[in-house]
């Protein structure tokens, strides 16, 4: 069964700080996973292969979940890596350089690409997944409901079987429980039709994108993401799978970036909040910022994973763990996703994680 025992789906971009997260989670957290990853070129890289193989390093020999990432910012038209990504966007004949990407990439579930697309065309597309082997999704951002939608879901109704998921994207938000209409409208709307066996992903981000309030202190930043998961649960009781997702701690892509260095900060995930620790003070450095986490009663300290050494080794020396603001959002990334893969199963630090670390 598709996504069958998954309890979590993150979407992630192919950016170094998601990849280290992912790459360095015990294989028991991976195993409770299928990430939904967004195809872009691998920074400095010659081909569009370099993206895909940094994933499947993350994420070795498990299938994962594959769009293009329709945020990433072409800058250079003469880049290979960019011109192949141009041309998996052309939806000629039924999106077939995409198809043939798909096909050349044993662990990709793709997800399936309908602008412009008639309902045959998309038929036509499903095909030849189905004709590979592959599951496959449906994935729908909010903002983007695709002119198309009736096609869309009558094409993957049609198919005969429950081999897809879907994804409902409600991307960066300030509050995730205000997507709470849409998310059931959809459910209740367009998709009425889905059988209702296929599972649905509801997925969003409220990591923040200013931090000018943080200042001299741990913040304790919460996110309501779960509570969003159980209304809609409870309001479409007859789905059987309605899967939680997020951004892993992250969010899409936006334009431009940051014009200077951010400040010195180090962040830790709970289950339901993340802990900022950071301070406008010119002699606040990441060595401090960890020390402020590790003196939190937050800390937990006990969850034997990648992310909470780099903060324990931070404490000591950034030399031995964060001295990037890069390294920060990898280590966060990393908890993250370990703790949202087994939320609600206990006691974390009692797990046996059967494997020893390596940076």
């Amino acid at each position: 069964m598709v996504l069958d025992n998954k309890t979590y789906v993150p979407t992630l971009a192919i950016r170094a700080s998601e990849m280290n997260g992912l790459e360095f989670l015990p294989g028991a957290t991976k195993e409770r996973m299928t990430p939904c990853i967004l195809l872009a070129p691998w920074a400095n890289a010659l081909t569009l292969q370099k993206a895909v193989d940094r994933v499947e390093k993350a994420f070795r020999h498990q299938h994962y979940l594959l769009d293009i990432d329709r945020d990433y910012e072409f800058s250079n038209l003469e880049s290979g890596p960019q011109q192949e990504l141009v041309a998996l966007l052309n939806p000629a004949n039924a999106f077939e350089n995409w198809c043939r990407f798909v096909e050349d990439h044993e662990w990709v579930l793709p997800c399936v690409q309908t602008r412009g697309q008639s309902a045959a065309e998309i038929r036509r597309q499903i095909e030849r997944f189905q004709g590979a082997g592959r599951s496959y999704c449906m994935r729908i951002f909010m903002g983007r409901v695709p002119s198309n939608i009736s096609d869309v879901v009558a094409a993957f109704a049609a198919s005969g079987a429950a081999d897809y998921s879907i994804i409902l994207e409600g991307g960066w938000t300030q509050d995730p429980l205000s997507l709470a209409s849409w998310f059931d409208g959809m459910i209740g709307g367009h998709l009425q039709v889905i059988d209702a066996t296929v599972p649905i992903v509801l997925s969003c981000t409220s990591m923040p994108k200013m931090y000018s309030d943080y200042d001299r202190g741990v913040y304790k930043v919460p996110f309501s993401n779960r509570q969003l998961i159980d209304q809609i649960r409870l309001r479409r009781s007859n789905r059987a799978r309605i899967i939680y997702g997020d951004w892993g701690s992250t969010r899409p892509r936006e334009p431009g970036g940051f014009a200077t260095r951010p400040l010195d900060r180090v962040d830790y995930p709970t289950g339901d909040a993340w802990y900022i620790a950071r301070n406008k003070d010119d002699a606040w450095d990441f060595r401090l910022a960890a020390q402020a986490i590790l003196a939190s009663g937050e800390w937990e300290g006990d969850l034997d994973i990648w992310g909470e050494e780099m903060i324990e080794n931070t404490a000591i020396s950034p030399a031995l763990g964060i001295d990037t603001p890069q390294k920060n959002v990898a280590s966060r990334v990393n908890i993250h996703l370990h703790r949202q893969a087994f939320f609600g199963t206990g006691d974390l630090g009692s797990l046996n994680l059967d494997e020893d670390w390596q940076d």
